[in-house]
């Protein structure tokens, strides 16, 4: 597997329904965790996938305080998260992401302006 890529993707429908009319032509960022035939869940403050905790202290500014039933991601979506687990309205609340929302792929973070640089993509296996 590749390690996580960040992407920029247009909000799926679940989103926008949640929000109730904000921000819905906004372009969203969030790190892919999962692709399609993985597995994943969130339990005891780890993120699982296929059923191995993945390594996340590089880039996540806390692990998360909430549980997550494992879920099989279906064909043609991934699964997103976002690097502030606590306060992100990512997958684990909103569900997959159909790929066909992707837009790109993210290479320089800017904010917050101390971690101004390119966005580091860890080495190793995951999944």
């Amino acid at each position: 597997r590749r390690a996580p890529q960040v992407v920029v993707f247009d909000p799926p429908p679940a989103f926008k329904a949640m929000v109730d009319g904000r921000a819905r032509n906004e372009a969203l960022i969030k790190r892919v965790v999962a692709v399609a035939g993985d597995t994943v869940e969130v339990r005891d403050g780890r993120l699982l996938v296929n059923g191995v905790a993945q390594d996340e202290d590089g880039f996540v500014n806390e692990r998360p305080a909430y549980e997550m039933p494992k879920a099989t991601v279906p064909p043609d979506c991934v699964f997103v998260l976002g690097d502030n687990r606590n306060q992100s309205l990512d997958g684990h609340i909103w569900g997959f992401l159909p790929t066909k929302n992707v837009i790109g792929r993210a290479v320089f973070k800017y904010w917050p302006p101390q971690r101004l640089g390119p966005i580091v993509f860890p080495e190793g296996r995951y999944g």
